[in-house]
């Protein structure tokens, strides 16, 4: 056998690096648009089905409760049948069910499509994360993954331009059963992604840890040298003869029954010695996405409340608290009109926060390797935004704060680069997979938890959030230390 450091078996960075990282940045974003996006759809939907409160509620769900389902099986099916056949059934079975969707004729359908499509391409955020984290190289993993986290915190400003002009278009053609309205085009639209990102996968390899766990090691091999070629290396000069898996803990997979194979895969994950990372990691999850999801849903609604109120105030009338701003529309009562048109506030405000979130993610790529450090600031800072959003008196610093307070979702790419560093191969895909179930298990309990709470209890869903947001941080401090930063001239066998 031929022995070589691990930047010799792929060369850190070339074209197939990158791009992987972009196509499986498109599947991240996808996945993101075909989840959050729905909520948009639904402007233009709620005239067309005439849906009430109950109805419009069931329907924001089915993002957030199809992730949770399916969370599970895609763990087995990621540990035992590879990531990337995961990526191509999720992305093209999500694909489908939300074209479909788009000629829903009643929003029972639509509910339960939306349903379909979220469970298949919830599978994007563990297999993603896990697959670039195994197919590149130590060097560049952290920073590749802020890279392809930052592609999800855009998401909102994409799927809202989008809407912007998709649903302000005045249009209604008639197919007999269903009227073919703007927003079934924006359905279309926002789906694409879904589709481009399932078909460029199948350009790009299983990832050679995976094979190589599973006793392919040929195949391994030969996917580790096409890589090497694609990444610059010289034909016919690949170093590498053979290779082995040496983690802690590993296990291959073994021939069982199907229910206790999943047994197998998850118990590991609840016992010494990963238990205690176990619960840290999904911990901190929960706190993340209980509080940040479930903001981020209101995000249109505080946005439009914060320009409306800016623009009917002048001079010292921008001296109001954002809890004000947010209870000013409480008791309105009377007749509403069905719209779908968006406003463009809605656009600017949206591409504040994605711009400002994406340039802070790309500007601490070079601190990457200092994750366990940048987490406890990221949750502190938020922690801090989030009390003083609502002590401060001024409309403008409140929101910066509110958007401060979003700022946690940047700990996402550390926590799945975690599951990289602690998981052996052989649970890996289960324990990214078992975090996206806690992942959207809390956010649907957050969101409506802060939909029954934030009228009537503002300054308390804020607080709490604040408490959250510090414990958190605090937890992170007990994780391992950060590693020192990798050179290229490091040479380890």
């Amino acid at each position: 056998m031929r022995r070589t450091n691990s930047q010799n078996m792929l060369l850190w960075n070339g074209w197939y690096s990158i791009g992987l990282l972009g196509i499986l940045s498109t599947a991240i974003l996808a996945m993101g648009i075909d989840m959050f996006g729905f909520s948009v759809i639904l402007t233009g939907a709620t005239c067309d089905f005439k849906l009430d409160m109950v109805q419009t509620s069931i329907l924001l769900s089915m993002p957030f409760v199809g992730p949770i389902v399916m969370a599970y099986p895609w763990g087995y099916i990621s540990d035992t049948q590879g990531r990337k056949i995961s990526l191509l059934v999720g992305l093209w079975v999500s694909f489908v069910a939300t074209i479909i969707s788009a000629f829903s004729p009643h929003w029972i359908l639509m509910a339960i499509l939306k349903f379909i499509s979220t469970s298949f391409c919830s599978c994007a955020q563990s297999a993603a994360y896990t697959m670039l984290g195994e197919c590149i190289t130590e060097k560049v993993r952290d920073p590749f993954m802020l890279v392809m986290s930052s592609v999800l915190d855009f998401s909102l400003a994409i799927y809202i331009v989008i809407s912007y002009f998709i649903l302000n278009m005045d249009f209604a053609i008639d197919l007999d059963i269903i009227t073919f309205a703007p927003w079934r085009l924006l359905t279309i639209v926002l789906g694409l992604p879904l589709g481009l990102a399932a078909f460029g996968m199948h350009f790009f390899y299983e990832s050679p840890k995976f094979m190589l766990n599973a006793g392919r090691h040929a195949e391994a091999i030969d996917s580790l040298r096409a890589i090497w070629r694609s990444n610059g290396g010289a034909k016919g000069k690949y170093p590498v003869n053979r290779v082995f898996l040496d983690e802690e803990g590993n296990t291959r997979c073994k021939e069982l029954p199907l229910l206790q194979s999943l047994w197998e895969q998850i118990l590991p994950l609840f016992r010494p010695p990963l238990l205690k990372r176990s619960l840290q990691l999904y911990f901190i999850t929960a706190i993340i996405f209980s509080t940040n999801n479930s903001y981020f849903m209101w995000f249109p609604y505080l946005a439009g409340k914060f320009v409306s109120s800016l623009s009917s105030m002048s001079g010292d009338g921008e001296t109001d608290s954002l809890c004000n701003v947010i209870n000013s529309g409480a008791n309105v009562t009377g007749d509403v009109t069905c719209s779908s048109h968006m406003e463009i506030s809605l656009v600017w405000t949206s591409l504040a926060q994605g711009t400002s979130f994406v340039v802070v993610l790309l500007g601490i790529t070079k601190l990457a390797h200092r994750k366990r450090t940048l987490m406890f600031v990221i949750l502190l800072s938020s922690s801090v935004c989030a009390t003083v959003a609502v002590l401060v008196n001024n409309m403008i610093t409140s929101f910066v704060m509110f958007f401060g307070l979003l700022i946690n979702e940047l700990c996402v790419a550390f926590i799945f680069s975690y599951f990289v560093d602690f998981y052996p191969t052989s649970y890996r895909g289960m324990a990214a997979c078992i975090g996206v179930m806690v992942a959207r298990g809390s956010a649907l309990g957050g969101v409506n938890l802060l939909g029954a709470y934030i009228l009537s209890k503002c300054s308390a869903t804020f607080y709490t959030c604040s408490v959250l947001n510090f414990g958190a941080a605090l937890i992170t401090l007990t994780l391992p230390p950060d590693k020192p930063r990798i050179s290229l001239s490091d040479n380890r066998s």
